[in-house]
C-alpha cells in the first residue's frame, strides 16, 4: 500500500485528495491546509511525516504519523497535538475499515527498523473507526490501551437565541457581564474591531500577538503557527477574531474558527495591565452574542482542555481518548508492554488511572 513520506499536503494526488475531501467537510482539523499548517510550523525541525494509506477501492483509508525517535525507542504518533482540537482516520463513511487498516498496519510491520510502538491521540471514541483501530492492532499483536485524553466543553446552540443561552448562564456570571459592562461603556474608553476575512489581516494579527504577549500565557511553543492559522482562516471565510481596543491599546483578542456550522473559540487572551476590567468576559459575551445572531452554528465549544472556567460557558462535555500500542516483536516494544499492563493492573488495584508513554501535552486555550 502506498506510504507518502513527508507529503505536499498543498499539492496532494487526486486519490488522497479525494479521501481527505469526505472528512473535512465536517472538520476543519481535517483539511489538507491544516495539515499543511501543522507540518511547517508545529512539529519539531526535521520530523518526518508519513502518510500510510489504503487507496483500493471500498477499503480508502488514510493514517497520518509522525516519527518519533527518542530515550523510548521508535514510534510512529499521530500527526495532532495540543494545537489539535480533533484528530481522525480518514475514510469515506462506506469504506471496508478493518480491510482497510489490515492493509496499513501489514506496511508498518513490514518497515525495518520494526518500530517499538504506536501512539494515536485526539481520536472520537463515539466513531466506529475508533473502535476498528482497537480490534485491527489487537488482531495483529499489538498490546493495546485504550487512554483518556483532552476533553471539550461546548453547547448544541441550534435555534438558541443571545438571551435564552444568557438565561441559562450562572448568577454570577451574568453579574459580573452586566456590572462590568455598563462600566467600561460609560467610561468611553472602548473601541472594538471584528475580522471575518483577509481584509486588514496583517493589522488583525499584528494587535492579536501584541495582546498574547502582554497577558498571563506562556510564549507559544511554536510562535509561527498561530500567525499561519489566523491567515489561513481568513482564507477560508472560517475566521471570527475579535480585538478591544482600550485607549486605543490593543487590549483583548478572541480567535474563533467557524467551519460547517460548529464554532470553536479557538484562542483568547488579554493584556495583564487590564486585569481589573474582565474584558475576556465582556468580550466572550459580545462573542457569543454575535456569532449566535450572524452565524447561528449548530454548536459553540471551547476546543481542548478542562480548564475550569468553561463549564461557566458551555455545560456539555465530551473526551477525545488516544490508544497506545506497543510491538511485541521488538525488545523495547515488549518491555514497554508488560510494563504497562503491569501498571494498569497495579493502578486498577489501587482505584487509579495511569496515563500513557509521554502522550499527553499540556492543553492550550
Amino acid at each position: 500500500m502506498p506510504v507518502y513520506k513527508n507529503p505536499d499536503f498543498r499539492c496532494l494526488p487526486l486519490g488522497l485528495d479525494a479521501i481527505f475531501a469526505e472528512q473535512s467537510r465536517s472538520s476543519f482539523f481535517a483539511l489538507p491546509l491544516w495539515y499543511d499548517l501543522l507540518t511547517r510550523f508545529a512539529v519539531p525541525d526535521r520530523s518526518e511525516i508519513r502518510l500510510y494509506t489504503d487507496e483500493r477501492p471500498g477499503s480508502t483509508v488514510a493514517l497520518l504519523l509522525r516519527v518519533a525517535e527518542g530515550a523510548v525507542g521508535r514510534s510512529l504518533t499521530s500527526l495532532a497535538n495540543y494545537y489539535s482540537v480533533e484528530h481522525a482516520l480518514l475514510s469515506p463513511p462506506d469504506a471496508d475499515l478493518e480491510r482497510g487498516l489490515r492493509a496499513v498496519l501489514m506496511e508498518i510491520l513490514a518497515e525495518r527498523p520494526r518500530w517499538d510502538y504506536l501512539q494515536l491521540a485526539e481520536l472520537d471514541p463515539r466513531d466506529h473507526s475508533y473502535h476498528a483501530i482497537v480490534r485491527m492492532l489487537r488482531r495483529n499483536g499489538f498490546i493495546v490501551e485504550c487512554v483518556s485524553g483532552a476533553g471539550t466543553w461546548f453547547e448544541d446552540t441550534r435555534g438558541l437565541g443571545f438571551s435564552d443561552y444568557l438565561a441559562a448562564r450562572p448568577s454570577q456570571l451574568r453579574s459580573t457581564w452586566r456590572r462590568k459592562s455598563t462600566r467600561l461603556l460609560a467610561a468611553g474608553c472602548l473601541t472594538k474591531a471584528f475580522f471575518s476575512d483577509a481584509a486588514e489581516i496583517d493589522r488583525a494579527i499584528a494587535h492579536y500577538q501584541a495582546i498574547y504577549a502582554a497577558s498571563w500565557k506562556p510564549p507559544e511553543a511554536f510562535p509561527r503557527f498561530i500567525p499561519a492559522l489566523i491567515r489561513l482562516a481568513a482564507e477560508l471565510g472560517a475566521l471570527r477574531l475579535g480585538i478591544y481596543y482600550i485607549d486605543g491599546i490593543p487590549a483583548a483578542a478572541q480567535f474563533w474558527i467557524l467551519w460547517d456550522g460548529r464554532a470553536v473559540i479557538y484562542k483568547l487572551a488579554h493584556a495583564r495591565q487590564f486585569n481589573g476590567l474582565s474584558l475576556g468576559t465582556i468580550l466572550t459575551m459580545e462573542m457569543i452574542e454575535r456569532i449566535l445572531h450572524l452565524d447561528q452554528p449548530s454548536e459553540i465549544n471551547l476546543g481542548r482542555g478542562d480548564d475550569p472556567y468553561k463549564r461557566l460557558w458551555l455545560t456539555k462535555r465530551r473526551e477525545r481518548r488516544g490508544i497506545t500500542a506497543a510491538n511485541p516483536r521488538t525488545l523495547i516494544g515488549l518491555r514497554l508492554g508488560i510494563e504497562r499492563e503491569a501498571a494498569k493492573l497495579y493502578h486498577r488495584f489501587r482505584g487509579k488511572q495511569v496515563d500513557p508513554i509521554g502522550l499527553r501535552g499540556p492543553a492550550r486555550s
